[in-house]
């Protein structure tokens, strides 16, 4: 009998932790806590019932932030003592329910001016840990369509499929067209095969009949358009903006 009281008492300690945490979350919302308690409240939909503030510690001793946590692997998570492989799949899921959210809202209101699309691939492919690539259709009103993915990989420039890209043109029939890729923690400065890239691409969309407007590159430091050959947005001042800066520099010499 005393064992199924400490049981029950234990459970109704949790209960009451999960709902005082809840309506802080709806009061003042996430950022206004601590991240044990932040991750705390995400492994609430992980894990259903229990204390989940020991795992989190555990989580936030071996990944050291919130962040770091949601990027991890499946394999990594599952190092952790008391990560299932169930429980790492859906923790290295949230990243996607995140990014499918974003998409999806922005995509529902069509870019209408473009530091409206700015804001549109900022959000897409900033924080995104491996290199994507996006083309972005515009219509005869000059509208931006909702773009379609084109590849991942790494950290490495993905390989374009040109065969693909011609495809998806001349099935729409586009008047005009951007393709985005971002470049996971560097900096937005195009790269050699960038260049190599975008002439191949000019040439392609040239022969298609579609314009391509500008091939832009999001960094860590900010947003760089091909066309101009420089960047339109920045995100920092710190070292990776002198880092390009510098770069900048170089290549005008």
């Amino acid at each position: 009998m005393r064992e199924v009281t400490k049981v029950n008492n234990e459970k109704c300690v949790h209960d009451g932790h999960r709902k005082r945490l809840l309506d802080t979350v709806n009061t003042v919302g996430l950022i206004g806590l601590s991240d044990i308690q932040a991750l705390e409240f995400i492994l609430f939909f992980i894990i259903p019932r229990g204390d989940v503030n020991p795992l989190a510690h555990r989580l936030l001793d071996r990944f050291k932030n919130v962040p770091t946590v949601l990027d991890a692997s499946v394999e990594d998570l599952m190092e952790v003592k008391g990560v299932g492989e169930t429980a790492a799949k859906k923790i290295h899921s949230l990243v996607e329910v995140f990014n499918y959210y974003t998409n999806k809202k922005l995509s529902e209101q069509p870019p209408s001016s473009l530091g409206d699309f700015l804001d549109y691939v900022e959000q897409l492919l900033r924080c995104r840990n491996e290199e994507e690539v996006y083309l972005f259709g515009v219509n005869i009103a000059g509208e931006v369509m909702q773009g379609r993915c084109f590849g991942k990989g790494g950290t490495a420039m993905v390989s374009l499929n040109m065969r693909d890209i011609a495809l998806y043109v001349s099935t729409y029939k586009m008047p005009g067209a951007y393709i985005v890729h971002n470049h996971p923690g560097g900096s937005c400065i195009a790269s050699k095969q960038d260049n190599l890239s975008y002439e191949q691409m000019l040439g392609l969309f040239s022969f298609s009949g579609c314009k391509l407007i500008d091939s832009l590159i999001i960094g860590i430091d900010g947003i760089y358009s091909m066309a101009r050959q420089s960047k339109i947005r920045i995100f920092t001042r710190g070292v990776e903006y002198d880092q390009a800066l510098f770069l900048e520099d170089m290549l005008e010499d």
